[in-house]
């Protein structure tokens, strides 16, 4: 591996990682503090003179508890950016959308066709930095749009496909300085890959990255 792409490899896992902190501080923010919340609640509105609402509200708290420990545990799992390797691509897609803002128009959405099978690691690891940053592009333009991915695995390519819908200008569409897009096409080159950017409708954009398997 040369220098400049083992550089590379380490400044994507970092990145990744990162990411990851600021998803999970979101997430503890907006969902486990609110269980915590919860469960606090119980706990002080407990009234001792009735015993099995005493119960019922313990056990209550007991399972928000549980259940906040157990998100913590499964979030910090990710703080390791070899969990894409771990787990794999198309399962770290799902998971990285589950961290869209919920106040975001409809529900994320990730289609897979065909069989992805196994990738190079390091490639790997770069495709899925490209998407993550495809994602956070999109969410800075309009934090309340409709992300969805495709994902199809053909003979000779891996395509994926970032499409939203959100409201943009022509400035915007043209903004191909943007750090993150500058990212992604950095990041395909290095692994052969090759993006572009479309605007099929008003409030459209669709971000299209192709992956040769012969680069594999």
């Amino acid at each position: 591996m040369g220098i400049i792409h083992e550089h590379e490899i380490i400044k994507t896992k970092l990145e990744i990682q990162e990411q990851a902190l600021k998803n999970i501080v979101q997430e503890i923010h907006d969902n486990i503090g609110q269980i915590l919340s919860l469960a606090k609640l119980h706990l002080g509105t407990l009234d001792f003179s009735k015993p099995e609402e005493v119960a019922q509200k313990t056990f209550n708290s007991n399972q928000l508890i549980g259940k906040a420990i157990k998100d913590l545990r499964n979030l910090a799992k990710h703080l390791d950016a070899d969990h894409v390797s771990r787990i794999g691509l198309l399962k770290s897609l799902d998971h990285e959308l589950g961290f869209l803002p919920k106040e975001r128009a409809g529900d994320p959405l990730l289609t897979v066709t065909g069989n992805i099978g196994a990738l190079d690691k390091e490639k790997e690891l770069m495709l899925f930095r490209m998407v993550q940053e495809g994602i956070r592009y999109f969410l800075e333009q309009d934090n309340n749009s409709f992300i969805s991915i495709q994902v199809q695995c053909q003979p000779d390519t891996l395509n994926i496909k970032l499409f939203n819908t959100m409201q943009h200008t022509e400035e915007q569409q043209d903004n191909l300085e943007d750090t993150r897009l500058q990212m992604i096409y950095n990041r395909s080159a290095l692994i052969g890959a090759s993006v572009h950017i479309d605007h099929p409708g008003n409030h459209e954009t669709t971000i299209h990255i192709i992956f040769p398997f012969s680069n594999y």
